[in-house]
């Protein structure tokens, strides 16, 4: 079976089946015919974003997620706070959301909708993410906030400012030389 074929397979599988653990998709998976390896299992659970969080009656299952979007109600009631120190956000969560909101945190961080953070720590109820700067913190906390609200914050991030400033001395400085 190819790539896509099984992909398309685990997500229907996620979609009808309360699935908790990798194990348990490879072992329904090869009662499917499909033999996966755990590897290629996280791997297709990664790529589908595929996260594990708790359904409606409370199990710990995985869940097909993906980015945040704006309609992302599951997603939006899971941001109960954020504290800021540094360059760490402390979102908290209702007990056992933390990962759900992180794989979104992280989604959102691959998109660029996260443009000053670096990535997420979850735990059951707390959520760290890390900002890319020694003092970005408030900055994360706002942009984090605005997103989960729907409204994703698009800032420059200091790097992204210097790389541009350096490539206009560069090309200054190339247009000078050709004089």
């Amino acid at each position: 079976m190819n790539p896509a074929a099984r992909k398309q397979l685990v997500s229907e599988i996620l979609t009808n089946a309360a699935i908790d653990s990798q194990e348990e998709l490879v072992r329904v998976l090869k009662k499917r015919g499909v033999e996966v390896t755990q590897t290629t299992a996280s791997r297709d659970l990664l790529e589908l974003g595929a996260l594990r969080g708790k359904d409606s009656t409370g199990r710990f299952r995985y869940i097909l997620g993906g980015a945040i979007s704006k309609t992302d109600n599951r997603t939006r009631n899971l941001l109960l706070s954020t504290v800021a120190s540094g360059n760490l956000v402390i979102a908290k969560t209702p007990p056992g959301g933390a990962q759900l909101l992180a794989g979104q945190i992280d989604a959102a961080i691959a998109a660029g909708d996260l443009p000053s953070a670096i990535g997420s720590i979850a735990g059951d109820d707390t959520v760290m993410v890390v900002a890319k700067t020694p003092t970005g913190g408030n900055t994360l906390a706002r942009e984090l906030t605005a997103l989960l609200d729907g409204e994703p914050v698009k800032l420059k991030s200091k790097s992204a400012t210097k790389s541009s400033s350096v490539k206009n001395v560069k090309k200054k400085l190339n247009k000078n030389r050709g004089k």
